[in-house]
């Protein structure tokens, strides 16, 4: 497949992987909420480089979210490099194993912004707002309603009508996927749901990414839908485009806001030996995608079952 903008983007991720050093933390978890995580879940690989440039503002660095297999859900903070993608995790709290379903709307940031929303094993969605405190990221979380275990999977959809508010979409075990609109009032977040198509039972995952969503089939081809802006709600995305195998055999994967500063959203992987990859962003045909080869973050991410 023609690609563009890929040598810079692969050179910078090779030197990138050679200069990182796997990492694997121990599995002792800290007992006080919202406090750094030393001993605990994995951390980044050692920087690279001993002096770094000045931080960028966090609003402009991504924040990644993994729930372990207790039900904690931990807090890792990007740095703004490729080479050392995030800081030490802070733990936020427990409880997060009652959820079936969690997904960011239109990603996270180090400033404690952005929203998420989860699906108990009931069949309730709930809403998290973010707080704009990185220590407390989320405010208390808002009840919404039954039902949504018709769904199999839910992802944000960024911006997908260009109204201005997050989007989301859910794809329920006729394959048929489903739009809502966003209201932007956290007490009735959406819009009631537009029937979008058929044929999404194709997809083994659906996630967030960047200005739509990422979605892996049956065959482990990767595709990218890209927000359409159109004011039909049953048409968010433009005709999908086929991305290539590079998330193939992955055991997790989820969309997360430009680590390096280039621009371009990007992707961090988990297989199936726990290890962590960071598929940076490239542009192609018109949109941002996750690069097929990866750079390695480091070990031990096993511990969780879960990353948005």
């Amino acid at each position: 497949m023609f690609r563009t903008d890929r040598v810079r983007r692969r050179f910078r991720l090779a030197r990138a992987a050679a200069a990182a050093a796997v990492t694997v933390a121990a599995a002792v978890l800290p007992t006080a909420s919202a406090t750094a995580a030393t001993p605990g879940p994995p951390a980044s690989a050692p920087a690279a480089h001993a002096a770094q440039a000045e931080e960028r503002p966090a609003a402009e660095r991504p924040a990644l979210y993994a729930r372990d297999h207790s039900g904690v859900l931990w807090r890792y903070e990007g740095t703004g490099y490729s080479a050392r993608p995030f800081k030490p995790p802070v733990k936020i709290g427990g409880g997060w194993d009652e959820y079936v379903e969690i997904t960011s709307l239109n990603g996270t940031a180090a400033d404690g912004t952005g929203d998420a929303v989860a699906v108990n094993t009931e069949g309730m969605l709930f809403f998290y707002k973010g707080s704009g405190n990185p220590s407390q990221p989320f405010a208390p979380r808002i009840q919404i309603g039954l039902g949504w275990d018709r769904y199999v999977s839910i992802a944000g959809a960024a911006d997908a009508n260009h109204d201005g508010k997050a989007d989301l979409v859910a794809r329920d075990r006729n394959g048929v996927l489903w739009f809502y609109a966003g209201t932007g009032v956290p007490e009735e977040p959406f819009e009631p749901p537009v029937r979008v198509g058929g044929g999404w039972h194709a997809y083994q995952m659906v996630v967030t990414y960047g200005d739509g969503v990422l979605a892996r089939d049956l065959d482990d081809v990767l595709w990218v839908y890209k927000t359409s802006g159109s004011v039909y709600p049953s048409e968010p995305f433009y005709p999908r485009v086929r991305v290539g195998t590079g998330l193939a055999g992955y055991a997790d994967f989820a969309g997360v806001r430009d680590i390096d500063g280039d621009g371009f959203a990007d992707v961090v992987a988990r297989d199936f030996n726990g290890k962590l990859w960071l598929h940076g962003g490239e542009r192609s045909q018109g949109m941002i995608i996750p690069s097929e080869g990866g750079s390695l973050i480091g070990g031990g991410w096993n511990i969780y079952n879960k990353l948005f």
